[in-house]
């Protein structure tokens, strides 16, 4: 089975600070004792599956696919990270940061060899050799936020492609382009630019940090940490989570379901699974979203 990037705690303690309630809170709420929830949220403590639901109703989780995460019932099938069909490259690249990896991605037109690089949080050697080996020329590098373990490999990355101009977002721009001097161009919410044939949209979804973006290309999505398999990124606070929320199920899930989730830790996913299987969306709530099943964002 894949291993997931959040287990059961971690979506109990995001759950509950997105929601805005203490430890105290949630235990009075859960008829728990104030450690019993510091134990869940930090792996020492498995609860019952009927725990698991009560914990899910205080939290405005699925019940049912919070169980599923408590039981590890589930995870991706035939997690996709990996591919060239219709034009499109797509490598990942493992990148280790401390005492855990960040995904590091190659998007390239095979028809023009031109190709960027999603999130360099480091290993700039085999990113580059990667680009080489493929045959491709490094046009731009993307950024879905601006935190250290995505962006930690900019600089040793451009030494060896001078010529590159770095995408973000204008909230993300001053943290990424400290001390360099390439061109930088925003990331417009919904403005779709070039590389070589490839058409890339930025869609804004706000909330792990203020400036998060996701990166759509043809059939996949490069969500960053706004969304894991089965989870979410942690928000910044509970104004941003509920936001983050928003603009992950009417602009992300609304999405085909065959769209390829590539997130900044853990496995890929496809929009269908993260409705089956995400405890943080209802499936009931889709037919409410307005852009839902849209193809033209």
């Amino acid at each position: 089975m894949t291993i997931l990037e959040d287990e059961f705690g971690d979506i109990v303690s995001k759950a509950r600070v997105g929601n805005g309630l203490s430890v105290e809170q949630l235990a009075q709420a859960a008829g728990l004792s104030a450690s019993d929830i510091e134990s869940i949220e930090s792996y020492k403590l498995r609860p019952s599956p009927d725990i698991a639901e009560v914990l899910a109703k205080a939290l405005s989780l699925d019940p049912n696919k919070l169980t599923d995460s408590l039981t590890e019932a589930w995870s991706p099938a035939a997690a996709v990270s990996r591919f060239n069909r219709d034009g499109m490259m797509v490598e990942q690249i493992a990148v280790p940061y401390g005492n855990y990896s960040e995904n590091a991605y190659i998007l390239g037109c095979a028809n023009t060899k031109v190709g960027a690089v999603i999130d360099p949080g480091g290993s700039d050697e085999e990113i580059s050799a990667r680009l080489d080996a493929l045959g491709l020329k490094l046009d731009s590098i993307i950024i879905t936020h601006a935190h250290a373990d995505h962006i930690g490999g900019i600089k040793a990355l451009i030494a060896d492609w001078q010529d590159v101009r770095i995408i973000s977002h204008q909230l993300e721009r001053d943290s990424i382009m400290y001390g360099l001097s390439n061109r930088w161009e925003p990331a417009k919410d919904g403005v779709m630019f070039s590389l070589g044939k490839l058409e890339v949209v930025p869609i804004s979804t706000p909330g792990h940090t203020p400036g998060s973006v996701c990166y759509r290309a043809g059939n996949v999505c490069f969500v960053g940490d706004t969304l894991f398999a089965g989870s979410i990124g942690r928000g910044a606070s509970p104004q941003a989570y509920r936001a983050m929320l928003q603009s992950i199920r009417c602009c992300v899930l609304s999405l085909p379901d065959e769209t390829v989730i590539l997130p900044g830790h853990g496995p890929a996913t496809t929009v269908a699974q993260e409705w089956a299987h995400n405890p943080f969306f209802c499936l009931e709530l889709r037919r409410y979203c307005p852009l839902a099943n849209s193809v033209d964002r």
